[in-house]
């Protein structure tokens, strides 16, 4: 059997509900979500469909819409990204693994975002794909920090990167895997050829790994490594830490344009529809690939509670508090880390 095949419990669910969560970069936000998750026709997709529609507003007077999708076509096809608009604001250290947490200073950015990839299913665990992405973004104040460093891209510009994805993926599902393995590389090449500001190329891989121990108890891995060259602007500068890499450190407390990163996760059922995980990470970046290895790395772990929003999709909305010798972060936001 198709180790991607699946037995769903329906072909169609749509949840809207208000939002309401919580990152150390927004500190409480309010909105709505929904979800619909859909696998339509006599002839079934080999994985259900879905697309979010998200709009938020922050305490810290941020705005973000946000419409992410993941879509597959028959057998063959899986078309994912992003579209969005975010009037937001970043956290700035510096740059570096060394960088100093009381230097701490924000800048706004103001930007449109289009991520888009198409992908063929070369073999039933193998998809290779071409991957787009446009941030024209803007920062109409910048603080005294970034006024000195003057890091590329500090007075805006537009991100036109095109790349290529090849991806290995054996996941039994795709919202919260108990088995299989998820490898994702991806290349992106900007400048004149591609209408961007900047003149760059990244390369990225990300492994996770799905362990299930007994009944509804997993371990869950994940290894990220990304790597850049040329004149790559700081916004698409690697960075730890978020609600997704390296919890436990403020947003973009390190940012640079290496990283390297290991996290993870003990997923275990509390009650019916609550579940907890336990996870910890170690990681770093750095000005070359090699430097990430040479300097401290910057271990956090932590807690969390997870409910299940539909009784038909294994989708959570989850609360973790994570700690790193910084101190604490609490994140409340949709969908498991890795």
């Amino acid at each position: 059997m198709d180790s991607t095949s699946y037995f769903p419990k329906g072909d169609f669910s749509l949840t809207a509900f208000p939002l309401a969560f919580y990152l150390p970069e927004t500190s409480l936000a309010f909105g709505a979500l929904g979800i619909c998750v859909f696998n339509p026709g006599e002839t079934k997709n080999w994985r259900k469909s879905q697309v979010q529609l998200g709009l938020a507003y922050t305490l810290k007077k941020q705005f973000l819409l946000f419409v992410p999708y993941e879509l597959y076509f028959k057998q063959k096809w899986k078309l994912n990204g992003e579209l969005g608009y975010y009037k937001y604001f970043y956290n700035y250290y510096g740059i570096g693994p060394n960088s100093k947490e009381e230097n701490l200073e924000t800048y706004d950015a103001n930007f449109p975002r289009i991520i888009t990839g198409l992908s063929y299913r070369v073999k039933p665990t193998f998809l290779l794909g071409v991957q787009y992405r446009l941030d024209a973004f803007q920062i109409p104040f910048t603080d005294s920090l970034l006024s000195i460093d003057k890091p590329i891209g500090a007075e805006g510009g537009i991100i036109s990167a095109l790349g290529f994805t090849a991806s290995y993926d054996s996941r039994n599902d795709i919202f919260y895997p108990s088995e299989g393995l998820f490898i994702n590389f991806t290349t992106e090449f900007a400048g004149n050829a591609t209408f961007s500001s900047f003149d760059f190329s990244l390369l990225s891989i990300d492994a996770n790994y799905y362990h299930r121990i007994f009944k509804n108890h997993i371990l869950a891995f994940n290894v990220f490594a990304g790597s850049s060259q040329g004149d790559v602007p700081f916004t698409s500068y690697y960075y730890l830490s978020s609600g997704k890499k390296g919890r436990g450190f403020n947003d973009r407390r390190f940012i640079d344009r290496n990283m390297g990163l290991v996290q993870l996760a003990y997923r275990f059922p509390i009650y019916k529809r609550f579940r907890g995980t336990l996870f910890a990470s170690e990681g770093n970046v750095g000005p070359s690939f090699i430097s990430i290895f040479e300097n401290k790395p910057k271990l956090a772990y932590g807690a969390g509670v997870r409910f299940q929003m539909s009784k038909k999709q294994l989708s959570h909305i989850r609360l973790d508090v994570a700690r790193s010798y910084e101190g604490f972060q609490f994140y409340i936001t949709i969908g498991e880390a890795f």
